[in-house]
């Protein structure tokens, strides 16, 4: 296969969404054949000590990757998990010639456009349709999709989300652990760049669902700009996706659900954000599912949107050098 093209669909993977923008992926190229392994050393310890979340994020990366293949002309079959002797093996994808699948092109073309706009989204509402389109983007890649659209799903959320953000806030390894991903230089090609962390804190901004603080130094309960009045009131769509399972291929599964939901949304001008604080603590995570009345693991919880950041703030990557070889592993 030509190297160009191969280069080229792991640029496009590597566009993929991932915990803390750690990356934790790589790629090797080998015939028709591009091996996707983890990278475990760019995983996190505190907040991810089952890799479920890194998993996920390899998951994104590899729907990433069969979109934009997709897009240059190729079918693509995965293979999860081809070698059980070596788990950080997670898929194997087949770029065989033939014509490409419509929708995955079309969202190949979503991915430069896909941020993670963690600013306020607009009063306006999703359209009925735009839901549907979403749910099914999850349900095509073996996943279930439930929107948290009750007054009663809604408190209960909003208050998971509250306390495991303050259960994690208080802790100072997770602090560090953030404060590793989030205090790069601007020549960083990973982690979570100052322009894309909104300067109020999640506690002072008028939403029912609580965001991540990536400024992890930010003082606790700092008052609000009283000159600025009361902040806007936000009330996204959530959207839970989860598996039956809840092993490596279903987080697999999941991470591949994720992508393509998130690229169908930035498809149709929908912002998106993650909301994973109760996914990252198991009794949170454990009373998500109860409190939802969901039959299966809960793998990822999205804030669903209008935006008016435009185009959002581009997060930095690394090279494709740094995570693609030719040859064999």
């Amino acid at each position: 296969m030509d190297q160009q093209v191969v280069r080229d669909i792991v640029e496009q993977a590597s566009r993929a969404p991932s915990i803390h923008n750690t990356q934790p992926w790589r790629f090797i190229g080998s015939g028709d054949t591009l091996q996707l392994w983890t990278d475990e050393s760019r995983g996190l310890a505190v907040i991810d000590p089952t890799g479920r979340a890194r998993h996920l994020s390899c998951g994104a990366a590899l729907l990433h990757a069969r979109v934009a293949a997709a897009a240059a002309g190729f079918l693509p079959s995965v293979a999860l998990l081809p070698e059980p002797a070596q788990p950080q093996h997670l898929a194997d994808l087949r770029l065989a010639e033939g014509g490409a699948d419509d929708l995955d092109a079309e969202l190949a073309g979503a991915i430069g456009a896909r941020r993670t706009i963690r600013s306020a989204f607009t009063s306006e509402t999703l359209p009925d349709e735009i839901l549907a389109e979403l749910r099914r983007a999850a349900e095509q890649e073996g996943c279930w999709a439930r929107l948290v659209d009750s007054s009663d799903d809604a408190a209960a959320v909003a208050v998971l989300l509250a306390r495991a953000d303050e259960t994690e806030s208080a802790d100072p390894a997770y602090r560090e652990e953030l404060r590793r991903w989030t205090m790069a230089g601007d020549d960083a090609t990973e982690g979570i760049p100052s322009s894309a962390i909104p300067d109020v804190a999640p506690s002072q901004r008028g939403s029912n669902y609580r965001l991540r603080d990536f400024e992890p130094d930010r003082e606790p309960g700092a008052p609000a700009d009283e000159d600025a009045g009361p902040p806007p009131v936000e009330r996204p769509t959530v959207m839970v996706l989860g598996t039956t399972d809840d092993d490596v291929e279903a987080w697999l599964v999941a991470g591949q659900a994720v992508g393509r939901v998130l690229l169908t949304a930035a498809a149709r001008g929908v912002a998106a954000s993650p909301l994973t604080q109760p996914l990252e603590i198991p009794d949170a995570r454990r009373r998500l599912t109860l409190e939802l009345g969901v039959v299966g693991h809960p793998q990822m919880m999205l804030r669903l949107g209008f935006s008016n950041e435009g185009s959002g703030t581009v997060t930095p990557r690394r090279p494709v050098e740094d995570v693609l070889r030719e040859g064999d592993s």
